[in-house]
């Protein structure tokens, strides 16, 4: 039934320039290891010469220089976004209403949130570049590759990541962390590149990695948007769907045989692995979350209504309440203001992607779907590179920003007195 409806446009056919190809190769370097969380781990194993905050600070500074010299054109509403991000890094430097000294200091807390929006910045920065499409597609792609190869990595011995025993998470350390990822990442993949083929065997590359993780949400959403994907394809690719569907029957129940086995009890003895694949099996999303996480919405609503104005301070809706819904985490830390600026360019680009054919669709259909069952994804820079993925392709507005422009003004010879006077 393919409508049209949600469809890529072809990436541009010319070649990244010399500046483009120096900006994609430090885009690569700075975010898809942030983004895959890897950075800590690396330097731990002492694969990182330096720091990941010097690493980090290095490839900003670099990033930056090179969009300058990229000609780039700015889409206003992908930094208007980043709004709510800002506001809980003031919050907690300025304002400090909530301590948290989860890390050791309270500044330690701080510089992280700071971290992590300059990557965030930068990261949407990166799509002003005028190979912004390339790049972006390019970037996502090798973040699925990196994040589901480190699950493969975990789940043939050769490390351990997870803080969760008896479930795998590569570098993200959260089973859960992975999936989100990969899920956003995907979304900008389904986006911006029109092959079917391509997209399906990707799809094929991550599917058993995320299963491994054995979480719940991050299932049900993967296979809900691969779902949505492949109905929108399947009138041109039904031939070819059909011969895939019938070879990954027995996969299927091979990958089934190979979770009862990693249980230790099996399907029928281990009650929360049984719980865990009827919910994504059946696409329950009401057994998805759990009693403790519905106690922990409860419990952040509840502390929503003690202040319900200003909030109760950045930090509390993830160290100490943990809510598990990103609409009620922003609600706790900074208030009602931030949570309208926080869903209102949400909805925005919802109504904007209705009124243009979808476009976009993929890129917020897990940016929706993630909210009620995450209360990190400001912290997480793929959550806003994405999103602002979704609104370059729906607003495709730009002001343009002119070095040559700005040299001229400033080189030009003043006008002399004698012309002054006549003028």
């Amino acid at each position: 039934m393919n409508t049209g409806l949600a469809q890529a446009q072809p990436l541009p056919p010319e070649p990244l320039d010399r500046v483009g190809k120096f900006l994609l190769i430090v885009a690569l370097a700075l975010l898809v290891p942030t983004m895959a969380r890897a950075l800590p781990w690396l330097y731990e194993q002492g694969k990182l010469p330096i720091k990941p905050r010097d690493y980090t600070l290095v490839l900003l500074v670099a990033l930056f220089g090179l969009l300058l010299l990229n000609r780039p054109k700015l889409c206003l509403p992908s930094f208007v976004i980043l709004t709510p991000p800002l506001l809980r890094v003031l919050d907690a430097a300025f304002l400090r209403r909530f301590d948290v000294n989860l890390l050791g200091e309270h500044s330690v807390f701080v510089m992280n949130l700071l971290s992590a929006w300059l990557v965030s910045f930068a990261s949407v920065a990166l799509l002003s570049s005028h190979h912004w499409r390339k790049i972006a597609y390019w970037t996502a792609l090798a973040t699925v590759l990196f994040v589901n190869a480190s699950i493969y990595y975990e789940a043939a011995g050769f490390a351990q990541y997870t803080r969760i025993p008896g479930r795998l998470s590569g570098f993200p350390v959260d089973p859960n962390d992975g999936p989100i990822t990969t899920c956003l990442m995907l979304g900008i993949c389904f986006t911006l590149q029109p092959s079917f083929w391509k997209n399906l065997a990707l799809i094929a590359f991550a599917t058993p990695a995320i299963a491994l993780t054995m979480s719940r949400s991050g299932m049900a959403i993967f296979a809900f948007m691969v779902g949505i994907y492949v109905l929108l394809n399947a009138r041109r690719h039904f031939t070819g769907l059909v011969l895939i569907a019938l070879a990954c029957i027995p996969l299927a129940v091979g990958g089934v045989a190979l979770l009862a086995q990693r249980t230790g009890g099996g399907l029928i003895k281990d009650e929360n692995t049984k719980a865990r694949l009827q919910a994504i099996y059946e696409l329950d999303f009401e057994k998805i979350k759990s009693p403790e996480r519905a106690k922990d919405l409860a419990d952040g609503w509840e502390a929503v209504g003690q202040k319900p104005i200003w909030g109760h301070g950045t930090g509390s809706g993830t160290a100490w309440w943990q809510p598990h819904n990103q609409f009620v985490a922003v609600w706790l830390d900074i208030g009602l203001p931030g949570l309208l600026l926080f869903a209102g360019p949400l909805l925005g680009l919802t109504i904007l992607c209705a009124i243009n054919r979808f476009q976009g669709l993929f890129c917020l259909i897990p940016v929706w779907l993630f909210i009620p069952c995450s209360q990190i994804l400001l912290d997480a820079q793929q959550f806003w590179f994405c999103l602002a993925v979704a609104a370059c392709v729906l607003i495709p507005g730009r002001f343009a920003l002119r070095l040559g422009s700005l040299r001229e003004a400033l080189t030009r010879p003043l006008p002399s007195p004698q012309a002054s006077a006549r003028s």
